[in-house]
């Protein structure tokens, strides 16, 4: 009895000193936000906690996963230091590093190229040809400040000597890619421009579903989205964190996210070429 009551009072307090290792060592680990947009299908949830479980398990970071409401969410979250690093749209790219607030960490690899496209789609049955073919037609568009689901075409109709704010006969914003395909497919539009990535990684998903759609207009193509971070990081946790995205495909967890999300791999930024993005936003600029 005496022996028992001593092994007892041992486990209590191996345990409770076990519980207090773990409460400093999670005090003293660095809490990181990882924020995504609409350019994500919010129905590939299980596979973005298993990428923050990857980038916890690899590393000294607890992570939090965010989905930003809207593209200029994420800008701004980013200048607060509200997140650390984004998987961003190409444009929202573009205006984080002409404010300095971000730099490029990562880019996705898919299909051995680093670029996207801006699909026009319709249901399977029409006879659109391109995307003005759509004036006066109901039509959604993802985000304001989205390359593929606003931007490019908008630039497209534009260059046509049309407005939007006049083109179409209702202008609809869904704030996500995925919710464009389903307003398509549902008969809620006519049509609707969506990112070209999220368009296959959605076939996959769906594939009895996409037979009644059909891309009448592929723009592009684009420098692909990237995997931004705030630039204040400072170096060391700038290459620890580039290092978890550039392993990814060196490790078995990190095989099945990008398998899911149709990612071969990270590569680091090698001075992409984002003209083709300003050339566009200019021009906009200019029409207004």
């Amino acid at each position: 009895m005496k022996n028992e009551k001593i092994f007892s009072t041992s486990g209590k307090i191996f345990t409770t000193i076990f519980l207090l290792l773990a409460f400093f060592t999670n005090l003293n680990a660095k809490t990181i936000t990882f924020s995504f947009t609409g350019t994500t299908l919010k129905e590939d949830l299980k596979t973005y906690l298993q990428w923050k479980k990857y980038l916890e398990d690899n590393s000294k970071y607890h992570v939090n996963i965010k989905f930003a409401r809207t593209y200029a969410e994420v800008v701004s979250d980013i200048k607060d230091f509200k997140s650390d690093i984004a998987y961003v749209c190409s444009s929202t790219y573009t205006l984080l590093k002409d404010k300095q607030n971000a730099k490029l960490l990562a880019i996705p690899i898919i299909n051995g190229y680093g670029e996207y496209y801006s699909d026009i789609i319709a249901l399977k049955d029409t006879k659109y040809k391109s995307i003005l073919d759509f004036k006066g037609k109901i039509f959604a568009f993802t985000d304001p400040d989205s390359t593929s689901g606003s931007i490019a075409p908008t630039y497209e109709i534009a260059k046509s000597g049309f407005k939007v704010s006049t083109f179409f006969q209702h202008l609809i914003y869904t704030y996500d890619h995925g919710e464009s395909i389903k307003a398509v497919l549902e008969g809620f539009v006519d049509g609707a421009s969506v990112d070209s990535l999220v368009l296959t990684q959605y076939t996959k998903k769906h594939p009895n579903e996409i037979k009644n759609l059909r891309i009448v207009q592929a723009l592009g193509p684009f420098t692909i989205s990237p995997i931004v971070i705030r630039t204040n990081i400072n170096d060391k946790e700038f290459k620890e964190l580039q290092k978890l995205f550039l392993n990814m495909n060196k490790t078995e967890i990190g095989k099945k996210i990008l398998k899911h999300l149709n990612i071969q791999r990270f590569e680091k930024p090698t001075g992409q070429d984002y003209k083709k993005i300003y050339k566009m936003l200019n021009f906009l600029k200019e029409k207004k």
